[in-house]
């Protein structure tokens, strides 16, 4: 099995086989399968033709998404709450000394960072739901212009089938009403000329 690995592997790289190896490889049906699904697939490849994306206005199809921050300016009051709050501990109490001090600023700003990461989580979460929502308005429009495509081929179908029917149904009519004439000519006496006068 190594061995037919290594052949199948050089064989998709494009190195040249011997008739031998080769053969052997086809002798293998998981391989032979393989082998033909590779051909298929670089035949493919090769004839493959990009269709160009119709212009069509996508603004009206999907609503514009914009990104805007939920708080805005949620860090800037928050900072700013927490220099007024400094400023008032510094000024009501300038004898307890610079330790409580910097021990609430650091605690203040160890609160701005955990809400800023909340608010980038935040924003990351309805970025991701927004383009969820988006593939999926994509996939529903994709379906509904299938939808629409196939009952249309289906009306056309039935349309014509009964078109057709019709047309059978008056043909089937009409050669009656040419074999009852016909019968009425042969059976009825000679036709005369009539005189077309003018009065």
């Amino acid at each position: 099995m190594a061995n037919l690995d290594s052949l199948f592997t050089a064989w998709l790289e494009g190195e040249s086989l011997t008739e031998e190896q080769i053969a052997l490889l086809q002798a293998n049906a998981e391989y032979a399968s393989m082998m033909n699904n590779a051909m298929q697939w670089q035949q493919q490849s090769q004839h493959y033709e990009t269709v160009p994306v119709p212009n069509w206005d996508r603004e009206s199809t999907m609503p514009k998404v914009q990104k805007q921050s939920l708080f805005f300016g949620a860090g800037v009051w928050a900072v700013a709450a927490s220099i007024v709050f400094c400023a008032w501990v510094f000024v009501s109490n300038p004898q307890q000394g610079n330790q409580q001090l910097l021990e609430q600023v650091a605690k203040q700003t160890n609160l701005l960072e955990s809400q800023q990461k909340q608010i980038d989580q935040l924003q990351n979460i309805i970025t991701a739901q927004n383009e969820v929502q988006q593939q999926q308005m994509y996939q529903l429009t994709k379906e509904a212009i299938k939808t629409g495509r196939v009952e249309r081929q289906e009306d056309i179908a039935s349309v014509l089938a009964y078109i057709k029917t019709q047309r059978a149904q008056d043909q089937a009519y009409l050669r009656m009403q040419l074999n009852d004439l016909a019968e009425q000519v042969e059976g009825g006496p000679l036709p005369t000329v009539a005189n077309n006068l003018e009065y």
